[in-house]
């Protein structure tokens, strides 16, 4: 259980601030989706750089940004 409480935090703090939280599953398809306009953010805690480079890449050639919370 102790895996899924920095998952469950950040949930309970986006949750006053947003309609609905989706996980499909992918880091990178979340971020694909954010560069295309079909998301406006995302969130996990816990992720490698291999899990979000190709995404990170398209967000910033979109004019995106991505940040550490």
């Amino acid at each position: 259980m102790a895996s899924i409480n920095p998952s469950l935090r950040g949930i309970n703090a986006l949750m006053p601030h947003c309609r609905t939280i989706r996980m499909f599953g992918s880091a990178a398809l979340h971020l694909a989706w954010i560069a295309c306009g079909r998301l406006t953010a995302y969130f996990e805690p816990d992720l490698n750089s291999w899990d979000t480079a190709a995404g990170a890449v398209l967000v910033q050639e979109a004019g995106g940004r991505l940040s550490a919370l």
